[in-house]
């Protein structure tokens, strides 16, 4: 554990229910430690991540827990138990001597910044990391201090008055990510990282086999690294081993910077730590985007840095013919080496290497000058 040098202010983080929003606030709150501000973290009771949190020195706090659907049922529950968890939430910045609380987009940091909005002292940050403005911190951009977003392109469409108090700071990165030695592979070969994820990762697994039998030349080219979870592994260990093809299959990765600093090109779902790791280390990727009924923000995510020219999309089998798909992932991963040069530079004007020290000293600054 890093020790900071004597605390000068505490500030609570909250609205944090996604892996994503987890990695992004340790590698924040990580940063702000080291000049003197410690965080508190305000959880929904059961939270995954709350051993996460208490094993770097965190104090971890259980709030009740604020339903996250937008059912017509959830909708009348929030609106029934908001005044009394605001009420409670109001004591507990009391106490805490909090300065600040810092929302990170999840339905359950509802009740928290509404109280953070009636407390004079206490300022308000809204932190996004996707394309696209979570629900939650829609509803408090005008009672927020300070917005954080992680590209320009989000400040494009957003009202005046919102810009003035807007700060693009990319996304947090895991110092560890950074620090990563990268993986040795005993191959001449590209070396091609595939990222199944926990969402969904048959539809990856499957695509890649796929890909690999109708285009059998491109294991002559690509090392394959792929990582994925407990019920898949056996089946794609099986399958490679069948082929006689050069690979290293694991269940998910520690430190996904031992792999993503060995690699040459990426297929991965453009969740916003992936991408955030991504640009930090200039690596080019194909994202595969879940349809956007089961993720809202990948899609958005994706088209952007296509756009930008960091990767490339490839849509979801809902909206793509399979057959055209796996062309163009073909088409992608033979391509990628004419563009491997633009697709870097761009990743590196960026410079999301440095965006908690960018979020952190902004945050000081103005619990500093009270303003």
């Amino acid at each position: 554990m890093e020790n900071a040098i004597g605390t000068k202010f505490m500030v609570m983080m909250t609205g944090i229910n996604t892996r994503e929003q987890q990695k992004a606030a340790l590698s924040l709150a990580n940063a702000l430690r080291l000049r003197g501000t410690m965080s508190v973290f305000a959880l929904r009771t059961g939270s995954l991540f709350a051993k996460i949190f208490t094993e770097r020195g965190y104090e971890v706090l259980n709030v009740p827990c604020f339903p996250e659907s937008n059912s017509f049922f959830a909708n009348i529950i929030r609106t029934l138990k908001l005044q009394s968890y605001v009420q409670e939430v109001m004591k507990i910045l009391e106490i805490k001597s909090i300065s600040a609380v810092i929302g990170f987009g999840g339905m359950s940091a509802y009740p928290i910044l509404d109280a953070a909005t009636k407390m004079n002292k206490v300022k308000l940050f809204l932190i996004d990391e996707n394309l696209v403005v979570s629900k939650c911190n829609t509803n408090f951009m005008k009672k927020a201090d300070r917005i954080y977003f992680p590209f320009e392109a989000m400040q494009e469409h957003i009202d005046y008055e919102f810009y003035k108090k807007s700060f693009v700071a990319g996304i947090p990165v895991d110092r560890e990510v950074l620090k990563a030695e990268p993986a040795e592979f005993q191959t001449t070969k590209r070396k091609l990282v595939v990222l199944s994820c926990k969402k969904d990762p048959k539809d990856i697994n499957s695509t890649v086999r796929e890909l690999v039998t109708k285009y059998p030349e491109l294991t002559r080219d690509f090392y394959i690294i792929q990582e994925t979870g407990d019920r898949e592994i056996a089946a794609v260990q099986r399958f490679y081993d069948a082929n006689k093809i050069d690979h290293t299959c694991e269940m998910f990765f520690e430190n996904r910077g031992v792999y993503f600093k060995a690699a040459d090109m990426v297929i991965a779902r453009p969740d916003s730590d992936v991408i955030s790791e991504l640009i930090a280390l200039k690596k080019p990727a194909i994202y595969l985007p879940l349809p956007v009924d089961k993720d809202p923000y990948q899609k958005h995510n994706a088209v952007f840095m296509a756009k930008k020219s960091m990767g490339y999309i490839v849509e979801d089998v809902k909206s793509a013919n399979p057959g055209v798909r796996l062309r163009k992932l073909y088409s992608f991963l033979n391509s990628y080496v004419k563009n491997d040069f633009n697709m870097k530079k761009n990743m590196a004007e960026l410079d999301f290497e440095n965006s908690a020290n960018r979020l952190a000293d902004d945050i000081e600054k103005i619990l500093k000058s009270g303003k």
